[in-house]
């Protein structure tokens, strides 16, 4: 009876880390696709030097602040830190298009650059939570 009942609870463990694993994944996939959505949506976007700070808006708009919401629900500390840092650079980024930097100026591939690396830190995050789970 005992020998059952260590085995059911290691069972149980093992079902429950695995569907965190799940969840996380899930999170995780959900806000970097709403994050590429917006930052490929705003790559597309034509000088606008009304709509520079207001990309806030926009990245709402592509449900970047809903999955982040959902990301902050479930992930630690330094992940949702680094998910706010993607977020902030996609919103320069947005930014330095409505400006109307073209995409061969310095200031257009520094923002796309600095995106794309905090991305990158991001991924590099959610791959050792997952790890972890």
């Amino acid at each position: 009876m005992i020998a059952t009942l260590v085995a059911d609870h290691v069972r149980w463990r093992r079902d429950r880390r695995e569907r965190d694993r799940d969840t996380l994944r899930t999170t995780f996939t959900e806000y970097l696709a709403a994050l590429s959505t917006a930052r490929d949506a705003f790559a597309r976007m034509e000088p606008s030097p009304d709509r520079v700070g207001k990309g806030h808006v926009a990245v709402g708009e592509h449900g970047v602040y809903a999955a982040q919401q959902q990301l902050e629900l479930v992930a630690q500390r330094t992940l949702v830190d680094k998910a706010g840092s993607a977020t902030l650079s996609v919103l320069d980024f947005h930014d330095t298009v409505v400006a109307g930097h073209a995409p061969d100026s310095s200031e257009y591939v520094r923002a796309w650059r600095a995106a794309r690396q905090a991305r990158t830190a991001l991924i590099e995050e959610m791959r050792i939570a997952l790890q972890r789970t």
